[in-house]
């Protein structure tokens, strides 16, 4: 008699749990996620018959560090329709517009050095992140609606699958989010929409073009930034400036060499006749890190440069 009274009192503790956390869930979905269609499908990245919700407004990256946006081919792997724990998903391939509200969390160590769903490698401090229904590789702009910070990344792979989680972001973008230590944000995603030629298709500023003149390491460690046909500017957050040269050859024999050694993606930009060598964008509590590793690669003229 009192193992029953005993479960039936956990029961009871379990369901009023249930139900609360599930007003709590109701209460938080907004238009872009979970609202019903005019044809009967559901807002936002999830199962079954999820469609992607219109943007309102576009995209506007001016200054926004992260993921180097340019144009690719959707790759071969991850793109077709399918089901992870009995839920079954679609691939918006067709998708030209697109934003949403809610939670993102991000993975880190243990995924580090794993396939992502295209095949490609997983590195955490890259600027990627994983979504269950955009075509692969896709770019979102990712804004903490906690501290208006914004960054850039490449959707490479698949997830996250907890919950009514929208995004799963990779370390490095995470932390120049501020959402390490917590695990989870409440962010807005905008997809940035490429053309071949190179044109951002969705952007406020239509004179701005996705550019390959800002070098990186690895091209699925990106670097910024979005830049204007007239500009060589890099913006956007803190660096640790290690190498100056006039020469874009040397330039880039020092940044192959440093392929795979430094914490954070290296980036080249053209200043006043100097390629510039830099790691970043470095979240400000890294800073210290960053300049004594880039030391222990034998320069020790590196500083912290704020962009």
């Amino acid at each position: 008699m009192k193992n029953k009274i005993s479960y039936t009192l956990v029961a009871s503790l379990l369901s009023a749990i249930f139900i609360l956390n599930g007003c709590s869930s109701s209460s938080d979905i907004n238009k872009t996620h979970g609202a019903i269609s005019s044809s009967g499908g559901v807002y936002g990245t999830g199962p079954n018959n999820s469609i992607p919700y219109p943007q309102k407004d576009p995209v506007d990256i001016t200054g926004v560090p992260g993921a180097k946006v340019k144009y690719e081919p959707y790759s071969r792997g991850g793109n077709k329709n399918y089901t992870v724990l009995g839920k079954s998903y679609k691939v918006w391939n067709d998708v030209k517009s697109y934003e949403e509200i809610g939670t993102a969390s991000w993975y880190g160590p243990g995924f580090h050095g794993n396939k992502t769903s295209n095949g490609e490698t997983y590195n955490q401090k890259g600027f990627s992140a994983a979504h269950k229904n955009l075509p692969l590789p896709s770019y979102l702009k990712v804004t903490n609606l906690n501290n208006a910070k914004s960054v850039i990344v490449r959707v490479n792979d698949r997830g996250p699958f907890h919950g009514n989680r929208i995004i799963d972001l990779s370390e490095s973008a995470a932390r120049y989010l501020d959402i390490v230590k917590k695990g989870t944000g409440k962010v807005k995603i905008e997809l940035v929409k490429v053309s071949p030629d190179g044109t951002i298709l969705n952007s406020s500023q239509s004179s701005y073009i996705a550019q390959n003149t800002v070098e990186s390491s690895d091209e699925n460690v990106l670097a910024p930034i979005l830049q204007d046909k007239n500009s060589n500017i890099l913006s956007g957050g803190f660096y640790v400036q290690f190498f100056s040269t006039q020469s874009s050859d040397r330039a880039s024999e020092i940044s192959d060499r440093l392929r795979g050694l430094t914490s954070y993606p290296i980036v080249i930009n053209k200043e006043s006749g100097y390629y510039r060598l830099r790691t970043g964008p470095i979240v400000e509590e890294d800073l210290e890190n960053a300049v004594e590793e880039m030391k222990n690669l034998g320069y020790n003229d590196s500083f912290v440069k704020k962009i």
